[in-house]
């Protein structure tokens, strides 16, 4: 039912967001960013696609998001081999390759399922990367706490692949409307960690420009094709999941209540009015800067290093073309380690120069963090801290607040494991954050420690 739609005039992009997605604002949120590694299933005979590439665990899933208004399922890569060790372009044998514009990836390429999306995957050949963000979609609006938000995160620091060409942006952004059509979501997350690397690396590279390209192509994706077929794709999914649970034996019907649960909860979906798409991006602190104290976003006591994080003022080939599509921008205010030690953030100054010096609306602005334990030698700033900067910013009417993560795993993470649902309650109870645009869908609630709804057959 997912035509592939030309997109190749940026102007229509503009036009068509300015009269249909300024009548959007959204309220203050808390965004949470989930891993797909942690917390899951690997394995189900009663799920399409067997959970190879993981299914939540409905309990501590369900636990997990219920101070989030917001939950971005991270990650999906254009890159066939994630490499969360890597440190720059020039490590190995081109490591930064262009993408082949084939395939958005969940996994390494060389694992069985790995491909989420292609341009001949239909409604009734769902990948198991599909079958997982759908489900991650469903939990998140059907269970206790919910409605939940749900976008899926592109990139992340072990996406080495860069976008490439002009081409690759257009056949990018009819990937990712596909991939937000076919699991039901409410939006993309674009966390491109490596534009600066790219640019830098490779003279003459037009990244910026691409990924600008990509984002204008996004949205006219999902003002037009994603908005006007998702109904039809609602209903095609029905009739896929209605014909094959009626050829299951009654053994097998009574085991699988995958199929049962999606069909009511998509006859439930097509009920709803269609959601508000939104894109939303993720960068660094000093993405903006004041041009006369650029180190002005430095606490005081913090370590002041001998050169700046190489995404300095990386927002300036950004923002310009694309501040009337993209509705939010989540900020890392973390992972702050330098060779002169963990640097200390003033995280006001770092949203008021992101509104000052980069001119981006306050309600689109979200400060992030990483309590507990932090990469890259980063050091956490404390609750208190958290929870000051958090009253700050919604007095002075920002868009929320962001945290890396909601499952952090507690062998590898023991710090952020405790800490992380506790910030996160902290903040929900300041920032007290409603449905962001227009009014919150309808669902039935799942039971929370199966993820199912109540089976006739029980």
């Amino acid at each position: 039912v997912f035509l592939p739609f030309p997109m190749n005039c940026l102007t229509f992009a503009i036009f068509a967001f300015v009269v249909a997605g300024t009548a959007h604002g959204r309220g203050q949120e808390l965004v949470g960013y989930w891993q797909n590694w942690v917390d899951v299933s690997w394995w189900s005979n009663n799920i399409p696609g067997n959970c190879r590439m993981g299914c939540v665990k409905p309990a501590p899933f369900m636990q997990a998001i219920a101070n989030y208004s917001v939950i971005n399922y991270g990650f999906t890569f254009l890159t066939e081999k994630p490499n969360p060790a890597g440190l720059n372009c020039t490590q190995g044998s081109n490591p930064c390759k262009v993408w082949d514009g084939k395939d958005i990836w969940i996994a390494a390429a060389s694992k069985t399922g790995a491909g989420v999306v292609d341009t001949s995957t239909t409604v009734d050949t769902y990948s198991p990367g599909l079958v997982a963000m759908g489900e991650f979609c469903r939990m998140a609006r059907m269970g206790p706490g919910g409605p939940i938000r749900c976008k899926i995160t592109l990139g992340g620091w072990s996406d080495w692949a860069r976008i490439g060409s002009a081409a690759n942006a257009q056949k990018l952004a009819s990937l990712i409307g596909k991939m937000v059509l076919f699991t039901f979501a409410d939006g993309i997350d674009l966390d491109f960690e490596h534009l600066t690397e790219y640019n830098t690396t490779y003279p003459g590279d037009l990244e910026f420009k691409y990924f600008t390209d990509l984002i204008m192509h996004i949205r006219t994706a999902f003002d037009t094709e994603v908005k006007t077929q998702w109904t039809k794709t609602i209903q095609a999914r029905l009739a896929y999941l209605n014909a094959t649970y009626a050829k299951l034996p009654k053994w097998k019907k009574k085991e699988s209540y995958y199929y049962p649960t999606n069909i009511q909860y998509l006859q439930e979906l097509a009920k709803n009015p269609v959601p508000y798409f939104e894109i939303s991006y993720t960068t660094r602190f000093n993405a903006f800067t004041d041009p006369k104290n650029p180190w002005n976003y430095l606490a005081k006591g913090s370590p002041m290093p001998k050169k700046p994080f190489a995404t300095r003022n990386e927002g300036d080939h950004i923002w310009p073309s694309v501040h009337n599509v993209v509705d939010t921008i989540n900020i890392m205010a973390y992972d702050a380690g330098s060779p002169v030690g963990p640097l200390k953030l003033n995280f006001e100054q770092i949203l008021t120069n992101f509104n000052k010096y980069g001119n981006v609306e306050k309600t689109k602005l979200n400060i992030g963090f990483e309590p507990g334990n932090q990469a890259a030698g980063g050091h956490w700033e404390g609750l208190a801290d958290d929870e000051k900067v958090t009253k700050w910013a919604k007095t002075g009417g920002f868009g929320g607040a962001m945290i890396w993560s909601i499952n952090p795993e507690e062998s590898v993470e023991p710090k952020a494991f405790k800490w992380c649902p506790v910030v996160a309650h902290a903040l929900k109870g300041i920032l007290a954050p409603k449905w962001p645009y227009g009014e919150p869908p309808k669902f039935s609630k799942c039971d929370p420690r199966t993820g199912w709804l109540p089976s006739k057959n029980e």
